[in-house]
């Protein structure tokens, strides 16, 4: 196996997503952009529902030159912005939305926000605000069911999940193509696991984390209901949940309470659901932790048991200690971790999120132990060197989670990152496509750069306060790159 397939076979990307039927808004997005505030307000619907990021943009960047203070259209704005990855002004124009709107588009992309940083209480109250308007839509309880998941408030929302899905109507275009794998199994997974909250930190610790041999990422061995160690690869990447080969569940007499699916990089898997009683990670133990079951062993290349979806932990605090080997989780903590403090965005299921600048223009960067390679986005690449160009094959394997669809790998010259008060020049040529396709239209913003072990072996250690959304970087000392200036 050559070394790009190789790295490409770590791609631990356990996100949702959909094949992508026809959509029938993609007709409906005008070339030229609209004039009028109703135009535009049609426009920037027809471009949303078609996930046509790029026409949303435009008709975003005319409507806040001509028509900014139309209340109707705010919302719009705001969501254009945030899918297209304009991120810190999406969340500068949310400041003018009025927090008692009743304003779906508005009040969603406000409960995201708040979510994203952290903010589940304040996230909460939009959310009860949002399910008291009518009519509903699959898309408003979708982000009201999101944030209680989050919250592990947890009673109820096994029905609110089928309400979702007897919403849910590919006609209504995007987000709602996403929804139907994304929703699968989990009503009947929540019905059967009761109300107590999940992913429960009952002991903090640490355990020992070193590389995986062949595939070179963060693993540790774990204990499943006292039974073990089972090797499973750390991945920040991952989700919230702990992903188990289909042979050792069977081995521990684990059986699924509901059936499901899950998209990685090579496409999509069935796979089962259940809950652990009881995961110790070294001195860690965690409680009633959420669990699917497939054949993981194949997705990486025989060399672990399991993915541990770093999302767990996300009523507490975790340390990567990439220099000592270890894996360290606490309680959250008003404290400071060690190192440079570094902005960061909880999206979706826990994914990490970092505002970075790359070439000296915003950009957004998912940090990933899951995967041993730096890549852009294709569509970046493109917008960074416009005049070259810039080869892509297939490599005509599937790699990584899933089947049925073959990754494109791209090739381009690097560009300057700058992150955490460090520069890294010549950075991410290679291009992944899956991060278009796949990744930014599931969390809903685009998504520039995958941040994997590479950049992770310029530090010391990574901290994540999951509960506070906080983050800290300690670069290492013999780091070759340079201090940002």
């Amino acid at each position: 196996m050559s070394r790009p397939i190789l790295i490409l076979a770590a791609l631990m990307l356990l996100i949702s997503g959909s094949d992508q039927p026809d959509n029938p808004w993609k007709a409906k997005v005008p070339k030229d952009v609209p004039q009028t505030a109703a135009g535009l307000k049609d426009a920037l619907e027809a471009a949303y529902r078609a996930d046509d990021w790029q026409a949303g943009l435009r008709f975003a960047q005319a409507a806040m030159k001509a028509h900014a203070d139309e209340p109707k259209l705010r919302g719009m704005i705001v969501r254009a912005l945030s899918r297209a990855g304009h991120l810190e002004e999406a969340e500068t124009r949310a400041k003018e939305i009025p927090r008692d709107t009743r304003d779906p588009v508005a009040l969603r992309e406000l409960i995201a926000m708040e979510a994203a940083q952290g903010h589940l209480d304040a996230a909460g109250r939009l959310a009860d605000r949002l399910e008291s308007v009518r009519p509903q839509t699959a898309e408003d309880l979708m982000a009201v069911s999101s944030v209680r998941f989050a919250a592990n408030r947890l009673h109820g929302l096994a029905d609110l999940v089928r309400r979702i899905e007897k919403l849910l109507d590919p006609n209504h275009g995007y987000p709602e193509t996403f929804f139907d794998e994304a929703v699968d199994g989990v009503a009947d997974f929540l019905a059967a696991v009761g109300v107590q909250p999940l992913n429960q930190i009952a002991e903090p610790g640490a355990a020992a984390m070193p590389p995986l041999v062949l595939l070179n990422l963060p693993s540790c061995d774990v204990l499943i209901n006292g039974r073990g160690p089972y090797r499973m690869v750390v991945d920040t990447g991952g989700s919230v949940i702990v992903a188990l080969d289909q042979a050792v569940a069977d081995e521990l007499g684990l059986k699924s309470v509901a059936k499901s699916t899950l998209r990685g990089a090579s496409g999509k898997t069935d796979c089962g659901q259940v809950l652990l009683d009881e995961l110790r990670i070294g001195t860690i133990r965690c409680r009633r932790v959420i669990c699917r079951t497939f054949d993981v062993r194949a997705a990486v290349l025989n060399a672990a048991d399991g993915v541990l979806g770093t999302g767990i932990f996300m009523q507490g605090r975790m340390t990567l200690d990439l220099a000592g080997g270890q894996l360290h989780v606490a309680r959250s903590s008003d404290s400071p971790g060690p190192g440079q403090a570094v902005d960061m965005r909880l999206v979706s299921d826990a994914k990490l999120i970092l505002p970075v600048k790359l070439d000296n223009r915003p950009a957004l960067a998912l940090l990933d132990t899951g995967a041993d390679v730096v890549a852009t986005a294709p569509s970046v690449l493109k917008d960074l060197f416009p005049d070259r160009e810039i080869p892509t094959f297939n490599p005509g394997v599937a790699v990584g989670i899933g089947s049925g669809e073959n990754m494109e790998i791209s090739f381009s010259s690097g560009a300057t990152l700058r992150l955490g008060g460090r520069e890294f020049k010549n950075y991410g040529g290679l291009g992944l496509d899956v991060l278009d396709k796949t990744l930014g239209p599931a969390l809903g913003v685009r998504i520039d750069m995958l941040l994997g072990m590479p950049m992770f072996r310029e530090m010391k250690s990574c901290t994540v306060d999951y509960a506070r959304c906080k983050m800290w970087i300690d670069w290492a000392e013999n780091s070759d790159e340079a201090p940002a200036r």
